[in-house]
């Protein structure tokens, strides 16, 4: 697994009195040191106050509330790593850096004289500049940063370890923080898991959301269905193993509920923090007539496959809303990475009440991941991306 950290730097004069501060302030957290000027603080990632701030939000909330300068520090070791400084005598001071999928900075924002006092800036400005992945790997940008800056933690931390794997980091030095807030399945009073009688090992999609959606009455408007989708891969009719997810309105809370071949129905939640509520599907306008996956595998099996694609194992379907479609279908099919051929993906979107294609679009293999390269719609011509915009 790779490792997504996520903390918090307050550089301190009185520890004890920013201590009491992040209490008054109904804080709850992990947190670690001071050390070498430091106090760390993890929120827990289901607390109200860093939801409702969270990333360079929550940064800036604990520079207002202690008067002190505060350090925002990310590493997501698939793809870069990024800082920021807020303090409230001066205007915030951010750097980022990618190295997928391709080597890049961000440094409008930065100004190396914000981190004088806190360490040799030389050293500091030699880990400021683009890289591509094996050289992060190499290099250790972010955790050289940690290093040099004296911070008391920040290797595989975030909010969510911090709320989820709460021991783990009090064995690893951490001290708790004010009360940790219930858990979303908590919250949220999720059904118990347990086993149903199925009529099959592999159900189609709409036979497996019909078990699932009397489990699920509890959840009424504003939560919404956002997604069916087989649970792994799919087989050649359309039946398969599938999970279902309702969304609360535009918010990041989502419960999931999954049904397993051998009957097992088990529900699980979690709430995505604000700046990735973007990326959350959004509620589908399902009409009565859709179209069941063993009806879209039939019209997947009449269409021909685009040269340079071979097919190398069953794909997997996701009934959802995108864009201007309120339901659609669509169906990734991976293909031969190892292969000659040059694509290693098609993936179709079907309208879900037609059945017409609507777009298709090939992958390609880029280093560690595949990359859309073509495009057509509905049975045009192909295009590359680059010529689509």
């Amino acid at each position: 697994m790779s490792e997504l950290s996520i903390s918090y730097h307050v550089r301190v004069g009185d520890s004890r009195e920013v201590q009491k501060l992040l209490r008054q302030a109904k804080l709850s957290g992990v947190i670690f040191g001071p050390a070498n000027g430091w106090l760390t603080f993890v929120p827990y990632a289901n607390s109200a106050s860093y939801r409702k701030e969270e990333g360079l939000g929550f940064a800036d909330y604990l520079s207002r509330l202690t008067g002190l300068p505060a350090l925002h520090y990310c590493y997501a070791e698939d793809h870069g790593w990024t800082f920021a400084l807020a303090h409230t005598e001066r205007p915030l001071v951010q750097f980022v850096c990618w190295w997928d999928p391709h080597p890049a900075v961000e440094r409008d924002q930065f100004d190396p004289l914000a981190l004088a006092p806190f360490g040799a800036t030389e050293s500091l400005e030699s880990l400021l500049r683009p890289l591509d992945r094996e050289e992060a790997i190499h290099a250790q940008p972010a955790y050289r940063f940690g290093e040099l800056l004296g911070l008391p933690a920040y290797q595989w931390l975030s909010p969510d370890l911090a709320q989820n794997d709460t021991q783990d980091l009090l064995d690893r030095g951490g001290r708790k923080l004010g009360t940790k807030p219930a858990s979303a399945a908590t919250r949220f009073r999720l059904p118990p898991n347990r086993q149903i009688a199925l009529p099959q090992p592999h159900l189609s999609a709409r036979e497996a959301l019909n078990l699932i959606v009397p489990f699920m009455a509890q959840f009424k408007a504003p939560w919404s269905l956002t997604m069916l989708s087989t649970y792994g891969f799919l087989l050649p009719d359309g039946r398969g193993i599938w999970q279902a997810r309702w969304r609360f309105g535009d918010s990041g809370d989502t419960v999931e509920a999954a049904l397993m071949q051998d009957g097992r129905l088990s529900f699980d939640a979690y709430t995505a923090p604000s700046y990735a509520t973007d990326g959350l599907m959004s509620a589908m306008e399902l009409p009565d007539k859709w179209l069941d996956s063993t009806d879209i595998a039939a019209v997947m099996a009449r269409l021909p496959v685009p040269n340079g694609f071979a097919k190398a194992s069953l794909g997997s379907m996701t009934l959802r809303s995108l864009n201007d479609h309120p339901h659609l279908w669509q169906i990734l099919i991976p293909g031969d990475r190892n292969g000659v051929e040059p694509f290693a993906s098609w993936t179709v979107y079907l309208d879900a009440v037609s059945g017409d294609v609507l777009a298709e679009e090939l992958g390609r293999k880029v280093d560690y991941e595949i990359v859309p390269v073509r495009l057509r719609v509905r049975g045009g011509d192909w295009m590359d991306l680059s010529q689509s915009n």
